[in-house]
Parts: C-alpha cells; sequence; structure tokens
C-alpha cells in the first residue's frame, strides 16, 4: 500500500507511532507515542491509541497540565538545574 503522508504545521509525533499511508497530520495536533495514526487528524487535537483515536483538545491538554510548569522556558542549563533541583514534591507527578 503507498500513500503520501502530510504533516502540517506545529505537530507533535511521540516515540514509536506509525503514521499509516494516505494520512494528513492537521495543524497542532499531538501524537501520544506508540500509537498507530490509521485515520487523518483534526486541528488542535491530542491523539493516542492503536488505531489512534481523538483523546482531548490541545487547549484541554495544555489546561490540565498547566500545574506542571515550572517556568523553565528560556533559561540556561544551570538555572533549569537549580530549580528542578529544589522543587517541591506537589509540582511532581505521581503514579
Amino acid at each position: 500500500m503507498f500513500g503520501k503522508v502530510v504533516i502540517k504545521d506545529n505537530v507533535y509525533i511521540g516515540c514509536n507511532s506509525i503514521l499509516m499511508p494516505g494520512v494528513t497530520i492537521a495543524s497542532n495536533t499531538l501524537i501520544a507515542a506508540g500509537s498507530v495514526v490509521t485515520r487523518s487528524t483534526q486541528s488542535g487535537t491530542v491523539v493516542g491509541g492503536n488505531p489512534a483515536k481523538m483523546i482531548c483538545t490541545l487547549s484541554d491538554f495544555v489546561e490540565r497540565n498547566k500545574k506542571y510548569n515550572v517556568g523553565t522556558f528560556g533559561m540556561n542549563i544551570n538555572q533549569k538545574k537549580k530549580i528542578l533541583e529544589n522543587i517541591s514534591d506537589k509540582m511532581l507527578i505521581c503514579k
């Protein structure tokens, strides 16, 4: 089977994901690690699974995960290290 895979702007594709022939990954899409994408995605969504299905909107994902943002964007490695070494346990994901 042959088909062109189109990947639009601002897309994240997780490790070990498989994109099947003929799919289009729309702009602002996050594909979870290990997903098998068999159909084209909608813009602004998070998809995952085998076969990949929509999990939530990208804005919902960002909102749910804001509490884990430690604000290190733009800092150098030493500044980031200092912040991460002193972070409270509440900021860490525990499963």
